[in-house]
């Protein structure tokens, strides 16, 4: 039988200890369990290459399903995506939430093409991800809003923009997000 697990993706440059990542699975450990939340180490963070990160993130993922929630922040995002492009279909997925996510060219951030060059089938994930949602701020300025807000779009998912939240990441204090606990919760309940 399968048990619930929320498995997140960090971006460029961060490692499972960083951001809201800890805050996220303190909080679930509380009232889920302590292995509920897990944050898979991505190869190499300050010069990250598609292949292993693919590869790295479908292992920790491993097969997905009803009890399955994705999230995905910034390069995790189109990551996570990317894992799920290549998975044999069909899959049902309980819920995807990409934050501060893009599926396009950056244009501060050439190095991360390679993510972006091929096309997303969003169709496809659409029709597999069973709940969706996109969470952007109004002064991101490592993933522009346009660009969170045609992610959104393209996932036909509701789209959460949250205040001056910049690119949820440390360095602008971000330690957590209360926001996505609505988010996720209503996906717990779905």
């Amino acid at each position: 039988m399968s048990r619930l697990r929320i498995v997140v993706a960090h971006g460029y440059l961060a490692n499972p200890q960083m951001h809201w990542f800890p805050w996220l699975r303190e909080h679930y450990a509380r009232t889920l369990g302590d292995d509920v939340v897990r944050v898979p180490a991505l190869p190499n963070s300050t010069d990250p290459e598609l292949e292993p990160w693919v590869s790295t993130l479908a292992e920790a993922i491993g097969e997905v399903d009803d009890d399955t929630i994705l999230i995905g922040h910034s390069l995790g995002s189109i990551t996570t995506l990317r894992v799920l492009d290549r998975m044999p279909r069909p899959w049902s997925l309980r819920g995807l939430i990409l934050v501060a996510g893009f599926a396009e060219p950056l244009p501060n951030l050439p190095k991360l093409d390679p993510f972006t060059a091929e096309p997303v089938d969003f169709e496809a994930i659409i029709a597999g991800a069973r709940q969706r949602h996109v969470v952007g701020s109004d002064n991101d300025t490592t993933v522009a809003p346009p660009i969170t807000a045609r992610l959104a779009q393209h996932l036909a998912a509701p789209l959460t923009i949250i205040p001056d939240g910049g690119h949820f990441v440390q360095r602008q204090g971000c330690r957590s997000i209360p926001e996505l606990l609505p988010i996720i919760d209503g996906m717990l309940d779905g």
